[in-house]
This record gives C-alpha cells, sequence and structure tokens, in this order.
C-alpha cells in the first residue's frame, strides 16, 4: 500500500489579509505560517505528497523537515516569472526516480500569452514495479466558458497526453492536484473519459474550497484503472 497526499498550501504572494476577515492576521503572517506549514505536512505522513502553490521560501522549509524524514524534493517553478510552483516529495527507501518532468502549459490563445501554469510529472519505480505521478495546478475559468476557450480544458488534455506518451514506462497513473474545476466540469469530464477515477468519488462531501461562503470541490486525487484507491481520513495534527 502506498499513501498519497495533494495538497494546495497557498503561496504567500497570494495571500490579501481582506480575502481571509475571518483568520487571525497572525495565522498568515510567514514567519509563523511556512513552519508551521512544514510541520503540518509532515504530520500527514504520505509516502508522496503533491504540493501546488509552492515558493522557494516554503519549499526549503518542507524540504528541510522532510528530508531528515528520509524524503526526496523536486520543485517545479510556473512560468511567466511567477513566485510559485509545483512541489512532489517521495520516501526515498520505498522508491527511486527513474524520470522527472516539468511540462509548461502550450495554453496560449486569442493574442494572450501562455499562462506559465505547469506540470510536474514523475515515474517513480520500487523493485520493478513503477507508478507514474502527474501533479498540477490548473489555471481557473469562468464556469461559463466555451469549452475550446477554458484554459483548464487545454491543459488537462495537454496533461492526459504527456501521460499517454510514458505508459512504456509504467502504466499505472495519478494524476493529482488543485484543478480548478467543479465534479461536473468540462475537466473532470476529460479525465473520466480517459479512464481515470476520483480516489473520494464516494465522500459525498468531500469539499476542497469556500470561497464566497460556498463549499466546493476543486482539488482532486484520481488514478486509472491500473490502481485500486481508498480515501484515508486526514490525521488529527
Amino acid at each position: 500500500m502506498v499513501t498519497v497526499a495533494t495538497y494546495n498550501v497557498l503561496a504567500t504572494a497570494y495571500i490579501r489579509p481582506a480575502w481571509y476577515p475571518y483568520t487571525p492576521k497572525e495565522l498568515l503572517d510567514p514567519e509563523r505560517r511556512i513552519p508551521t506549514l512544514a510541520e503540518q505536512v509532515a504530520a500527514l505522513n504520505a509516502d508522496i505528497y503533491c504540493l501546488q502553490e509552492v515558493e522557494d521560501e516554503s519549499f526549503v522549509a518542507i524540504n528541510r523537515q522532510l528530508s531528515a524524514l528520509g524524503y526526496r524534493g523536486e520543485l517545479a517553478k510556473k512560468g511567466g516569472h511567477k513566485p510559485d510552483g509545483c512541489a512532489m516529495f517521495f520516501r526515498t527507501e520505498m522508491f527511486f526516480l527513474h524520470e522527472s518532468a516539468r511540462i509548461e502549459y502550450r495554453d496560449a490563445m486569442d493574442g494572450q500569452p501562455s499562462s506559465g501554469h505547469v506540470a510536474q510529472l514523475a515515474v517513480l519505480k520500487k523493485g520493478n514495479r513503477a507508478v507514474g505521478i502527474a501533479n498540477t495546478h490548473l489555471k481557473w475559468d469562468q464556469p461559463s466558458a466555451f469549452t475550446e476557450k477554458q484554459y483548464g480544458y487545454r491543459q488537462i488534455i495537454q496533461l492526459l497526453g504527456e501521460c499517454e506518451a510514458r505508459t512504456s514506462a509504467c502504466k499505472a497513473w495519478i494524476i493529482c492536484g488543485d484543478l480548478n474545476a467543479e465534479p461536473e466540469s468540462d475537466v473532470i469530464v476529460a479525465l473520466r473519459k480517459a479512464g481515470f477515477e476520483f480516489t473520494h468519488h464516494a465522500c459525498k462531501e468531500a469539499y476542497t474550497s469556500n470561497a464566497n461562503g460556498r463549499a466546493k470541490t476543486i482539488d482532486y486525487l484520481f488514478h486509472n484503472a491500473a490502481l485500486l484507491a481508498e480515501s484515508a481520513r486526514l490525521p488529527t495534527v
């Protein structure tokens, strides 16, 4: 059994205190928040971590915490001079890294530049078995946008193609992260059509966001038919 955790850790650069009116200001202070975040991540005790909105300072703190526990970490920064990216950590006693790649999405359209959003891919091996991990943070779209105009839809189609291109290296794949898309969206429909299943599909209220006072699911852990999955409760920290 392998445990996997996905977590948008919230980049300091994107914090606006006015957006968190019920959060004590000291909890948003990076001097307190980042060390606490590193401790909280470590307390999840996962075998593989896929994190989003990770800045350099956060990566250093989390890597310091996890490397002491036997993990290896890699950071894939976004393009366009953005301050954050995706980070992946895995237990070195369990896996070795067979392949890794930073995929910057080719999502420019209507004369606008690419978003700079990325996917972080890794093929991890344990003995003669391999598992592919795709960690990503998709760009948010207006729900009313036409399918072909959605950044997130074009990004997930590209990501599915990148995973398919690596099936000679491994058949088992996990796609996870902050997909910025609700369960009925074109992004999630595309994943299901490609044969991926949401690990928490049996959980009726697997909410991961509470934007504008409305609870919703926008963060996911999907797996293909080569894997069996069971959702787990978060540990008390």
